[in-house]
C-alpha cells in the first residue's frame, strides 16, 4: 500500500476512534444524568416542609418552634405580615428573595415553586404569610454536574486523541524511517566498498521502488567495477604483450645491425641479406603497432562504421582476388563455395576486409601442415547470413576454444609454434567488429579451425 494511502487510513481512523469514545463518553453522562436540563425538578424534601407548615397551629405564634421543625430538612423560615417581616431566618444569600416572595399571592393551599435557584414552600394563614425557603434546585445541580462532567470528558478525549496521535504516528514514522535506515546503511556499505549485500525490503509502497533502484545501482557500480578491473588487468596485458611482442622483432633488428657493424656480414651479398631481415622485422613490428593502435580505438570507442549495403558473396570474392597473388606467393590454396542466391548486408567494407585479412593472418601463423589450405563459404540461414572460414591446420584445443576470442589470449602451443610472432589481437578485433555489424562469431575444430561468423541478412521480406 502507497504511504500517502497509509497515512489517509490512519487518520480517518484516529479521527473515528476518538468520535467513538466522545459518544461513549457523552453516552455515559446521558446514562448517569436521564433528566431534561430544562425541565425545573424542586427538593424532595419541599413535600416534607410543606406538611410542616400546614400542620403548623398559626394561632400560637410560636415561630421558634416552626424554624426549629424545618431546620433537618434545611429549610429556613420566613413569616410575612402583608410587606411586613414578622419572623425570618433567611441569611443574607437568602434574605434576597424575600422581595420576591411578598409579590407572590398565598391562598389557602400550599404553594411550592423555585426562585433564584432555592426552593421554597409557601401557605396563607389568616394575615400572615408564611414560607419554608430551602435547598437549591435540582437543576442546578445538574447543571454544575453536567459542566464538569463535560469538562472532565472533553479534557480525556483530548488526551485520548494525542495518545493515539503519538501510536500512529510513531509507527508511520517506523514503516518510513525503516527502508531510509537501510538505505542509509547500504550507503555506508557501498562507501565502504562493500557492493555484496543487497538491500532486503518487502514493503508495499514507494519504497520499495527506491529499494530495487538502489539494488540496481549497486549491481551497476559492482558490474562497472570488475569492469575497471578488467580494463586494468587488461593495461598491464597490453604492457606485457607489447614487450614481449616487440622483443623478439626488436632483437632481430638489433643482432643483424651489430652483425653489420661488427663485419660479421663481409661481403656485399650477406650485408644484403642482413639488411633485408633486418627490414623485414622492423615491418612486422610496425605491423603490431598498428594492431595496437587499432586496439586502442577499439577499446575508447573510436571506431565509427560507415555502413553499405554489400552483397557478402560478391565481397568475399573481391577480396579472394586481391590475395591471390600473396597466396600464390605463399602457397596458399584458397577455395570458395557461395551459394547462388544473392547474400545483402550492412557492413563496413573496409572494417569487414580486415576481419578477412585477420583471419588469414592467423591461420597462416597457427596453422601447422605442409601446403595450407583455406576455404570461405558463404550461404543463407534463419534470417543470417553466414560466413564460414576454415583452414587445414590442426585446431585448436578443446580448452582453448573459449578463450579464442579474448584479448591477448595465445595458447602456449600457439605462441611457441611460429616463435612468439603474434599479439593476440587479431581474432579479438575478428569478435569486436563482428560485433559492431550486430553480428556473432563462433570457433570450432572440424578438420581444422572453423570460424564461423554471422551478420544481419538485409533480404527484402515476401508480402
Amino acid at each position: 500500500m502507497k504511504i500517502i494511502n497509509r497515512i489517509m487510513i490512519s487518520s480517518a481512523f484516529l479521527v473515528l476512534l476518538s468520535l467513538v469514545f466522545l459518544l461513549a463518553v457523552l453516552s455515559l453522562i446521558i446514562f448517569l444524568f436521564p433528566d431534561d436540563p430544562g425541565k425545573e425538578v424542586l427538593d424532595k424534601n419541599v413535600f416534607y416542609a410543606g406538611e410542616i407548615l400546614r400542620d403548623f397551629d398559626v394561632s400560637t405564634k410560636d415561630w421558634d418552634t416552626l424554624n426549629a421543625r424545618l431546620d433537618p430538612f434545611g429549610y429556613k423560615l420566613l413569616v410575612l405580615e402583608g410587606d411586613d417581616t414578622v419572623f425570618s431566618t433567611l441569611n443574607d444569600s437568602q434574605g434576597r428573595i424575600i422581595n420576591s416572595l411578598k409579590t407572590l399571592e398565598l391562598d389557602q393551599n400550599i404553594l411550592a415553586g423555585e426562585n433564584q435557584d432555592l426552593t421554597f414552600v409557601g401557605v396563607a394563614d389568616g394575615e400572615y404569610s408564611i414560607f419554608a425557603v430551602g435547598g437549591s434546585s435540582d437543576i442546578s445541580h445538574v447543571s454544575n454536574g453536567f459542566l464538569k462532567s463535560f469538562l472532565i470528558s472533553g479534557l480525556l478525549v483530548i488526551a485520548v486523541i494525542l495518545l493515539l496521535g503519538q501510536l500512529f504516528t510513531r509507527k508511520m514514522a517506523w514503516r518510513i524511517l525503516q527502508p531510509l535506515n537501510a538505505l542509509s546503511d547500504g550507503a555506508k556499505r557501498i562507501e565502504n566498498g562493500d557492493f555484496s549485500q543487497p538491500i532486503v525490503y518487502s514493503g508495499k509502497d514507494e519504497f520499495e521502488a527506491v529499494c530495487i533502484a538502489f539494488n540496481h545501482m549497486q549491481e551497476h557500480l559492482l558490474k562497472e567495477r570488475e569492469k575497471n578491473a578488467a580494463y586494468e588487468r587488461a593495461r598491464t596485458d597490453l604492457i606485457t604483450g607489447i614487450s614481449h611482442d616487440l622483443r623478439t622483432p626488436l632483437t632481430s633488428v638489433k643482432g643483424y645491425i651489430k652483425g653489420l657493424l661488427d663485419g660479421v656480414a663481409n661481403t656485399p651479398g650477406k650485408r644484403e641479406q642482413y639488411l633485408s631481415i633486418a627490414y623485414e622485422k622492423a615491418c612486422d613490428m610496425d605491423e603490431l603497432l598498428q594492431k595496437l593502435f587499432y586496439f586502442s580505438n577499439l577499446e575508447t570507442g573510436n571506431l565509427p562504421l560507415s555502413l553499405v549495403r554489400e552483397d557478402l558473396g560478391d565481397f568475399v570474392r573481391r577480396f579472394a582476388e586481391d590475395m591471390q597473388d600473396e597466396f600464390d606467393h605463399k602457397n596458399i590454396k584458397m577455395t570458395l563455395n557461395i551459394t547462388s542466391v544473392p547474400h545483402p548486408v550492412e557492413i563496413d567494407p573496409e572494417q569487414m576486409r580486415r576481419v578477412l585479412l585477420n583471419l588469414t593472418e592467423n591461420a597462416i601463423k597457427y596453422a601447422s601442415g605442409e601446403s595450407l589450405s583455406l576455404s570461405i563459404s558463404v550461404w543463407y540461414e534463419g534470417g543470417m547470413e553466414h560466413l564460414l572460414f576454415t583452414d587445414n591446420g590442426q585446431g585448436v584445443p578443446e580448452e582453448h576454444l573459449p578463450y579464442l576470442f579474448e584479448r591477448f589470449w595465445r595458447g602456449d602451443e600457439a605462441r611457441s609454434a611460429k616463435r612468439g610472432e603474434g599479439s593476440g589481437l587479431g581474432l579479438y578485433i575478428v569478435k569486436y567488429i563482428v560485433e559492431a555489424h550486430s553480428g556473432s562469431v563462433t570457433a570450432k575444430n572440424d578438420n581444422g579451425l572453423q570460424i564461423d561468423i554471422s551478420l544481419p541478412s538485409e533480404k527484402e521480406e515476401i508480402l
